[in-house]
């Protein structure tokens, strides 16, 4: 790890503790108490275009530049293969919409959020702390938005604590993703290390196709635009 960089913002920890809280919050504040949908839908929107600053520059170019263009890209092209598969049969297995939108969209982040978190562990193991820390706002943003607005759903279906208990599921799974990523990704070999990270982008970029942009724009409409560019600017100035 780079020198200077220690304590809080270089602690493994932190950032798990931190990804699961946002889980957890998301989905308390969803069951209990949530916000108009559009709200949440800017919000979703905002961590949208965070995501995409962590993904291009944090995640894809050095691998780029690592391993070149053609295995880079390919190891992208299968992140979102795999990914963009999984939400399709997530999607198809929810009996309706509000089954899509609650239980469906919790397996979509369970799944979705093993390679994003771990990609960032990677990034904190290798001394990246600001692309960590970057990465962090943006997944804390949608998953965030993402856990309220199936929260909402799921309570009406399975009831509070089930739905409760299901997001301290993802919260495990998230945060483990971290410690994981952090210790076992940076000793790879530089190929392997580049590889995880590109096929992580990749799930990011089909989570971003797939599930963040059209439920935020199916909820608040035009109005996705402007939140997606204070993300993206939020991010790329940090």
């Amino acid at each position: 790890m780079q020198s200077g960089q220690s304590g809080l913002l270089s602690n493994p920890w932190f950032y798990a503790g931190f990804s699961a809280l946002a889980l957890l919050v998301g989905s308390a504040v969803g069951i209990w108490a949530p916000p108009d949908r559009k709200w949440q839908a800017a919000l979703l929107a905002v961590g949208g275009g965070s995501l995409v600053i962590s993904l291009a520059f944090e995640l894809f170019e050095p691998a780029f530049h690592a391993i070149g263009e053609y295995p880079a890209s390919g190891f992208l092209l299968g992140g979102v293969l795999v990914f963009g598969t999984l939400d399709v049969i997530i999607d198809r297995w929810a009996d309706d919409e509000t089954e899509e939108q609650g239980l469906g969209l919790w397996t979509s982040v369970t799944t979705d959020g093993i390679p994003e978190n771990a990609a960032m562990g990677s990034l904190l193991g290798t001394g990246g702390v600001s692309g960590a820390l970057a990465l962090l706002f943006g997944l804390a943003v949608t998953n965030g938005s993402q856990s309220m607005m199936s929260g909402a759903n799921m309570a009406e279906n399975h009831g509070n604590r089930q739905t409760m208990a299901g997001w301290a599921v993802t919260a495990l799974v998230v945060s483990g993703s971290v410690i994981v990523g952090y210790r076992y990704i940076p000793p790879l070999p530089r190929f392997w290390l580049s590889a995880i990270r590109s096929f992580a982008a990749g799930a990011i970029l089909a989570s971003l196709a797939s599930e963040i942009y059209p439920d935020a724009y199916a909820e608040a409409g035009p109005y996705v635009t402007l939140a997606t560019a204070i993300g993206f600017l939020a991010t790329f100035l940090l």
